[in-house]
C-alpha cells in the first residue's frame, strides 16, 4: 500500500496514525517527502478497509458458516436441510426491516438463524455494529456465549479473524472484535444490564421465557426497545421464541406482514396449510400406545396420505405464503409463523401423541400442545353465542318433517364421519333475505341410506310433495376436532362420482371468493400411487369463514323477522350446544375448543355455502320479474 511522506493525520477511517517504516533515516525522509512510498498496513485496519461482502444473510451462511458439533447437522450450513430459514435470514438482512418476530416451534433452527444473522452481520457490517443479545436470565445469557456462539465463532473462518487474541476480550460477559464492534449479552430480569448498552443488531431470544416485569415495573421487550431512541439510522431487532402466552405469538401477528409455511403435496402440487385436523389417527390409538401405529397426514387439497418421507419431501418443497401484509413492497415489521406439523424434526408419532394428550388431559396438557405443536397462545374455552339464544328459534307449531309452504328449494347437507353420517334437509325461501327452515335431521350408517334420503319426498301443510334438489356431502372424513378428517375422502369421491345429485364440498379458512371449484382427475393416492377417477370430479372448495360469519349473523335474527332462521319443534338441547360450540379468536379464525361437537354447525355451514353455489337469492318464483336494471347512459345497462 502507498501512502504519502508528509506526515499523516489521524482519521476516524484509522484506529492510528500511520507510521512510517522505522528503517528510512531522517535524511531519506526528507529526500522523499511528498513522494509516495510503501509500506506494510497493520491488520486492525486492513480489516476496516476491507469491503463487505455483498451477498444476502443465506448465501452467506452456505458460504461460510460451520455448525458445530453441539447442534443438529453439525458441518456447512445447507440452506436445503432448512428451507424455511433462508427466506427468514433474507428479511433479517432487508435494509428496511426493522422488526423480525419468529414465532416458532422448538427444534424449528431459531437459534441457528439467530446466530447466522449476528455473524454475517459481523463479517460484513462496520465498526460500529454492536450486537445486543438478550436472554431470560444471566446464566442462560453466559451459556449462549460460552456454549454456542463463542465456538460457533472460532468455527467460522470470516468471524474468527475478527476475534481478538486478548483473552479477556472473548468471555461469557462480552466478545469484543478486532473491527471495534461487541457482543454483549443481557438478561431480562435485569433493567441495568440492558441500560448502558447500544447495538444496532438487537436480539430478544426465547423471549416469553422472560420474565413478566422487571424491578422497574416494565415489561423488558419495552425496555429492550428503548434502547434505539436516539438511533438515527436505525437499529434493527430480533424476537424469537415458542409462545409461552406473553409475546411472541401476538407481536408476531400484530404485524405489519406475516408469513405461514406451506409444504406442497407431492401429488397434487398443492401448496396447504397444514394442521392437526387433518392428521389420521387410528381409533384405537392412545396418547400411551401411540408408537405402535402407523400414522399419516391427508393433504388438505386432495386427500392424498403422507407417512413421514412425504411429509418431509412435502416439506422441503413448501414456500412461504403472507397472510397479512402481502401488498406491502416495504414492510418494516415482519413475523413469521412456524408450528410443528411441517417441521420434520418434529415427528408424527410425537405430534399425535401430544393431541391425544391433551384431548382428555389436563389444562397444563392443553397449554403444552398450543405452545408446543400449534405455536399459538392457550386460550380458555369460551362461548360467543348462548343455547337459550338458538332455542329461541324452535318453532312449536313447525313439526319434523313438515316443509313451509312455497319453499324455494330442498336440499339435503351431509357432514361425513369415520363411522356414518350426520344429515340436515333445508328448505330456502325466495329472495335476497333468503328465509330458511329445518325440515329434517339426523343420523345414517351407509351411503345408500344418503341415496334412500335423497330419493324421500317430504309435505307442506297442504299435502304438496317436495323432494331435495340436491345434496351437498362434506368430502372428509369426520369434522369432530379429536378424529381425523379426510380419511374417507376416496369413498366419498366414489359415491358422488357414482351419483352426481351429490356434490363433494371441501372447506378452507383463507380465500378470497366464497366458493371455487376444481377438477379432479384422481382419487387421493396412498404411498404415491395414483389412481384416476373415470369422466373426472368437481369438487366444491368453500370459504368456510365466510360461510360461519353469514351463518353467526343470521342467527341474530328474530324469527318474526325477515330472512329468520327456523328450527323444527323436535330441536333439542343437543343441537343448541352443538351451535354455540366455535367462537372467533383476535385474527377471525373461527375455532372448536377439544372435546366439543359441532356436526350441526358444521352441516349449517354447508347450508350457507350451498345456498351460494345454488344462487339462492338470485332465484324468483316463476311470474315474479326480478329488479330491473337501471339505465344510466345511451347503451350502458347496470
Amino acid at each position: 500500500m502507498q501512502a504519502s511522506a508528509l506526515t499523516p493525520q489521524h482519521s476516524g477511517l484509522f484506529p492510528r496514525a500511520i507510521p512510517y517504516p522505522a528503517e528510512l533515516p531522517p535524511h531519506r525522509r526528507e529526500l522523499l517527502a511528498g513522494m509516495p512510498v510503501s509500506f506494510s498496513v497493520p491488520r486492525p485496519i486492513k480489516i476496516c478497509l476491507r469491503s463487505p461482502e455483498k451477498i444476502r444473510v443465506s448465501e452467506w451462511a452456505v458460504k461460510h458458516r460451520i455448525v458445530t458439533e453441539i447442534d443438529a447437522f453439525p458441518g456447512p450450513w445447507r440452506n436445503d436441510l432448512v428451507p424455511h430459514a433462508a427466506k427468514i435470514m433474507d428479511t433479517i438482512g432487508n435494509p428496511s426491516v426493522r422488526e423480525v418476530w419468529m414465532c416458532m416451534v422448538e427444534r424449528s433452527a431459531k437459534t441457528q438463524i439467530l446466530m447466522n444473522a449476528a455473524m454475517s452481520s459481523l463479517d460484513q457490517g462496520s465498526r460500529s455494529g454492536n450486537i445486543f443479545w438478550l436472554m431470560p436470565t444471566e446464566k442462560d445469557a453466559r451459556d449462549a456465549l460460552g456454549e454456542r456462539i463463542i465456538p460457533a465463532l472460532r468455527s467460522c473462518t470470516r468471524t474468527a479473524r475478527l476475534l481478538s487474541d486478548k483473552a479477556d476480550d472473548t468471555s461469557r460477559g462480552v466478545i469484543r472484535f478486532r473491527h471495534g464492534a461487541s457482543l454483549r449479552p443481557a438478561w431480562s430480569n435485569s433493567p441495568s444490564s440492558m441500560a448502558s448498552y447500544f447495538g444496532r443488531l438487537n436480539i430478544a431470544d426465547e423471549c416469553d421465557k422472560f420474565a413478566e416485569r422487571t424491578s422497574e415495573g416494565t415489561d423488558p421487550i419495552t425496555l429492550f426497545k428503548k434502547r434505539s431512541r436516539d438511533d438515527r439510522r436505525g437499529s434493527k431487532y430480533l424476537f424469537a421464541s415458542t409462545p409461552g402466552g406473553r409475546y411472541i405469538y401476538a407481536g408476531t401477528m400484530a404485524c405489519q406482514q406475516v408469513w405461514v409455511y406451506q409444504p406442497r403435496c407431492p401429488d397434487c402440487g398443492e401448496y396447504v396449510l397444514m394442521d392437526y385436523e387433518h392428521l389420521v389417527v387410528p381409533e384405537a390409538a392412545t396418547a400411551e400406545n401411540i408408537a405402535g401405529f402407523e400414522l399419516f397426514y391427508a393433504c388438505n387439497a386432495c386427500g392424498a396420505q403422507w407417512d413421514e418421507d412425504r411429509r418431509k419431501q412435502a416439506y422441503l418443497s413448501g414456500h412461504w405464503v403472507a397472510t397479512k401484509g402481502v401488498d406491502l413492497a416495504r414492510p418494516e415489521t415482519v413475523g413469521f409463523h412456524f408450528p410443528a406439523f411441517p417441521c420434520p424434526t418434529v415427528s408424527m408419532q410425537e405430534i399425535a401423541g401430544a393431541w391425544l394428550k391433551a384431548k382428555d388431559g389436563s389444562v397444563a396438557d392443553k397449554i403444552a400442545w398450543a405452545n408446543g405443536y400449534e405455536a399459538i397462545n392457550y386460550e380458555a374455552e369460551h362461548q360467543d353465542r348462548k343455547e337459550d339464544h338458538i332455542l329461541r328459534l324452535v318453532d312449536p307449531a313447525m313439526p319434523r318433517g313438515v316443509v313451509p309452504r312455497d319453499p324455494c328449494c330442498l336440499v339435503l347437507l351431509v357432514d361425513t364421519q369415520r363411522v356414518g353420517f350426520y344429515y340436515q334437509v333445508w328448505a330456502y325461501g325466495w329472495g335476497r333475505d333468503m328465509e330458511t327452515w329445518r325440515v329434517d335431521h339426523g343420523f345414517v350408517e351407509h351411503f345408500d341410506h344418503l341415496k334412500d334420503i335423497a330419493a324421500k319426498t317430504w309435505l307442506d301443510a297442504d299435502g304438496k310433495e317436495y323432494r331435495a334438489s340436491a345434496g351437498f356431502i362434506d368430502s372428509g372424513g369426520g369434522t369432530d376436532p379429536h378424529q381425523p378428517k379426510h380419511s374417507r375422502t376416496a369413498e366419498v369421491y366414489e359415491f358422488c362420482r357414482m351419483h352426481p345429485f351429490f356434490r363433494p364440498l371441501k372447506g378452507r379458512r383463507d380465500m378470497a371468493q366464497p366458493w371455487n371449484t376444481t377438477r379432479l382427475d384422481y382419487y387421493p393416492s396412498r404411498q404415491g400411487k395414483k389412481i384416476p377417477i373415470p369422466g373426472g370430479l368437481t369438487l366444491y372448495t368453500i370459504n368456510v369463514t365466510m360461510a360461519k360469519n353469514e351463518l353467526a349473523a343470521k342467527l341474530q335474527i328474530e324469527p318474526s323477522d325477515p330472512g329468520a332462521f327456523h328450527l323444527h319443534a323436535e330441536v333439542g338441547s343437543d343441537y343448541a350446544q352443538q351451535m354455540c360450540a366455535e367462537y372467533q379468536d383476535e385474527r377471525g379464525y373461527w375455532i372448536c375448543p377439544r372435546n366439543k361437537p359441532n356436526h350441526h354447525w358444521d352441516i349449517s355451514v354447508y347450508g350457507m355455502a350451498g345456498a351460494e353455489i345454488l344462487r339462492i337469492r338470485d332465484r324468483r318464483p316463476e311470474g315474479v320479474a326480478g329488479p330491473k336494471r337501471k339505465v344510466y347512459s345511451k347503451g350502458v345497462q347496470q
